[in-house]
Parts: C-alpha cells; structure tokens; sequence
C-alpha cells in the first residue's frame, strides 16, 4: 500500500497551488488520518472503508453546516480528500473498500510496460479486479513505514516544487510577466472593493433593508449601574450624532452615575426589580416612540453604528449588533459567547451568531408584547429566542471597544444562567422541538454500544459480545432517531408558521 508520505505530498502538491499552503496542510493531514488505524490498532476494514469514512464525515459536514456554513465546501473537499486514501490503498494492495457490504478486501491490478526495440515501440498492459475474504483477527501490530527510499525523493519533490510556487522570488517573476495596465486595473479595482466594503452602506446583513426610520422616531435605553467614568462618554456621542430621546435606567448606582448623566441632559429614572433585566422591562413600560434601541452605557459599543441598525429596522422585530472586532472581549467570554450562540441556534432553529450582545435595536410595540421574567445579563437572551419563535430577527455588524470602568458580567455564573433561561424560553415557545431533540441525543450512546459490541464480535469471536447490550444499544438508537425525526418535522411546522405570519402581516398591510 502507499506509504503515508505519498498520501501527504500527492494532495498537497495537488491543492497547495489552488488553495494556498496551509488549507493544503489542512487537507494532507486528513488525507492521513485512515493510516491511525497502525496507532490504535483497529482493523483496516474500520479505517479504510469508504462507506464507514462517509457515514462518518456526514456527522462532521452536519457540524459545519449547523455551525459555520462558510466552511461547508471546505468541509466538502475535504471528505473528497478523505476518501481518496482508501482509493488509492486499492491500486496498491487489497483494501476493504467496501465493507461491511462486502465482506472482501479488493484490489485493482494494473500491470503493463512500454517495450523499445527495432521492431519499435511494444506496450503491454493488463487491469484486473481480484479479491481476497477480509480477515478479521485480535488486533494486530504491525510495522507502516512514513516513507521508503525509492518514495522519499518524490514525495520530496511534490513538496518542494509547490513551496517555491508560494515564494516571493517566484511571484515577482510571475508579477513582472503581468503587463502594467493590468496590473494597474487589478489594483484599482481592489481599491474599489476595499472603499465599497469599507462604507457603512455595504455591510454583512441578513435580510433587506426597509423604509427610512428618523432618529427622532428611537428612543435609546441605557441601563446602568455604577457607570460614572463611562456613561458621560456614552451620552456626549449620542448627542453629537443627534439622538435627542436618551433614557438611562438606573439600578440604584452607589458613585455618580445619576449625577453625570442628568449634567449631560439625558432623562433618568430609577427601574423597578433587579437586574438589567428589571431595568429593560422598565423601560418598555414608558417607551413612547415607534422603536427603542437598548445599549450598555460602559462605553463599549458605539453610537455611531446605531444607523446601521435603523436601515433595518422597518422590516425586523429586533435588529442585533453583531460584534465582529472581538479581540476587545475577554478569551473566556469569547468561548462562552459561542456556546451560547451554538445552543440559541440549535435550540430555535435560526443561526443567531451573537445573541447575547448589548446593542440591540426593538419595535416598541413588539417589545410591549414580550415577556420578560429574566433576572440579569440573560434578557438579551430572553428577549432574542421570543422574537425568534414569533418574529424576525436581523444582525448587523457593529463595533466593539474596550469598556470603561470595571466589569460586572461573570463568566461562568451569568453564562449558566443565560443557557437556562434559551431552555425556559424553548420549553415555552416550542416544547416538542426541545423534547425530541433531547430524544435525538440517545443516538450517541446507542451508536456507540452498538459499535462497540460489533467490535468485539468481529475481533474476538461470537462469545466475545452480549446480546442484552446488543438490544440496549439498537433502542436507544433507534429512538434517537425517532428523536432526530421529530426534531425536523417541528422545525419544518415552526418554518411554515413564520411564513404564515409574514403572509398575514403583508395582507394586513395592504
């Protein structure tokens, strides 16, 4: 079969020009991993065998798709690049290609050679497809050599020849052969894409932008509690970018919040109930305006980017402030975020990358509507997953600084509380969807007795298994997928109930 080196050197000289050397190193690396099987001992029809290797790379693509759909092609190549191990383990040696539908190790014989003599030019070649029963036996050490002498020189040279492609020595004999005007359009209109990407009008959105929405038409919410050093910064940028209707909602500040923030002319009052959940709720009661965008006041979003959410607003329920600069957020709260974010998604069946942000702009009237009966940092939350299951949610992307002052979210304690309230609200607002999918998790542990009986089975003989797991594992199993099922019809409903409502909404409009 071929040594691991040749697996490496033929897919990254294969992807290295096309797709940069370190997606290339990415996809060589997993066109490695079926030779683990010399490292954890498994049987080569576990690590070789295509229909296994796709069974278990639809698991990973599902994961892509879910989480980050900008890899999912990514994630396709390299399923391609995957199965192209056991591809070509078969040209070379028998190979179990095809188990467990077949329980018999392949090989495709290719034999033939290019003869010269004074007769001329002779060829000779032969394929055949042969096969052998695939043995199974107790788990086998053998010796897989990284590379030979007679493959070391070539894998070398696919290695090599793709580098030097990427140096700069090559690419400035390649920029010289470019003519000068091409050059000069290649520059111009990248200086183009770059302005017209830089502008606040061309920005990464979900949905389409509505009618035109006056600043006098928002009133800005900003709940406080000890922010002295940094709402008076927060008031003086409002005011310069013309938000006259500003709200601070004070939870009681022990330093001069109140004080600064009645000097910069802002109206205060103080919230009923605790939290800034108690300071939103508040707030909805005495909104009067059409649309109210609440904001931290510790001077870390930016007042600025407030347009950018009021583009959208005509046509969304609730318009997010999606943080894109996240180098301002601590590493643990970055991890959190993305847990949180991942559960949101999964939970109402809507990829909201930043549920958890402090700027968000609302229809007041909508707002009115909402339940909230959180107790802290989770009413962003809160108020997210009830507008996903009944309304329409956009995100914009919106700056994010370094706060002022010191900070009051903790991580692990207001994390926790934030996933417990997304499940309150999904047991709410879709209880079938949240039953089954707790059902669907039982696949795992039903997946994974049953591939552990049928390895023992296999390796040690039929006295080696237990049938009472046996049956254990196929329920479970198989009422996970039931689960799996259920999950995907109640997202299917909850889809067709979101175009019922928005085709009332235009009829109603009309």
């Amino acid at each position: 079969m071929p040594e691991p080196a040749i697996h490496f050197s033929v897919i990254f000289a294969l992807s290295a020009p096309r797709l940069g050397v370190k997606r290339a190193l990415i996809l060589s690396a997993i066109a490695l991993l079926p030779d683990l099987d010399a490292l954890f001992h498994l049987h080569r029809s576990m690590s070789h065998s295509l229909i296994l290797l796709s069974l278990s790379w639809l698991l990973v693509l599902t994961v892509i798709y879910s989480i980050k759909r900008v890899y999912f092609r990514f994630g396709i190549l390299c399923f391609l690049v995957l199965l192209s191990h056991p591809i070509m383990d078969c040209f070379q040696n028998y190979t179990p290609i095809l188990y467990p539908m077949l329980d018999r190790s392949l090989w495709v014989r290719f034999d033939g050679s290019l003869l010269i003599s004074s007769e001329g030019l002779s060829p000779q070649f032969s394929v055949s497809l042969v096969d052998t029963p695939t043995v199974f036996k107790p788990f086998q050490y053998f010796d897989a050599p990284i590379f030979t002498s007679e493959g070391f020189f070539l894998s070398l040279l696919l290695i090599i020849v793709p580098l030097f492609l990427e140096t700069n020595v090559f690419r400035r004999l390649r920029r010289t052969a470019v003519p000068a005007s091409s050059a000069g359009s290649a520059v111009s209109s990248s200086l183009n894409s770059f302005s017209s990407f830089s502008r606040a009008d061309n920005v990464d959105v979900r949905g389409g932008a509505g009618g035109f929405i006056s600043k006098d038409m928002v009133t800005v919410v900003i709940p406080t509690f000890n922010e002295e050093e940094g709402i008076g910064l927060v008031i003086d940028e409002l005011l310069a970018e013309g938000y006259k209707n500003i709200l601070v909602v004070d939870g009681y500040s022990k330093d001069r919040t109140v004080e600064v923030a009645r000097s910069k002319g802002a109206n205060v009052i103080y919230q009923r109930g605790v939290g800034k959940a108690g300071a939103v709720a508040t707030a909805i009661e005495l909104v009067s305006t059409p649309y109210m965008l609440i904001m931290d006041g510790d001077y870390t979003y930016d007042p600025r980017d407030i347009e950018r959410l009021l583009k959208y607003a005509a046509e969304s329920d609730e318009v997010i402030g999606y943080r894109v600069n996240r180098e301002n957020i601590p590493l643990l709260h970055r991890i959190g975020n993305w847990i949180i974010s991942l559960a949101f998604s999964i939970m109402f069946g809507r990829h909201v990358r930043d549920p958890c942000s402090g700027m968000y702009l609302l229809r007041t009237d909508v707002a009115k509507r909402l339940e909230v009966v959180a107790g802290g940092f989770d009413v962003e939350v809160e108020i997210a997953g009830q507008i996903a299951s009944l309304g329409r949610i956009v995100e914009v992307p919106i700056n994010y600084r370094r706060r002022v002052g010191k900070g009051k979210l903790k991580a692990w304690r207001d994390g926790f509380r934030i996933l417990v309230t997304a499940v309150k609200v999904m047991w709410l607002y879709n209880p079938v969807f949240f039953l089954s999918a707790l059902v669907s998790i039982l696949t795992v542990p039903g997946a994974a007795i049953l591939l552990w009986q049928f390895a023992l089975r296999h390796f040690y003989g039929a006295g080696a298994w237990s049938l009472g797991w046996s049956w254990l594992g196929l329920v479970l199993f198989i009422a996970g997928l039931q689960g799996i099922s259920m999950t995907v019809t109640s997202l299917m409903l909850k889809r067709m109930e979101r175009r019922i409502f928005q085709v009332l909404k235009e009829m109603k409009g009309r």
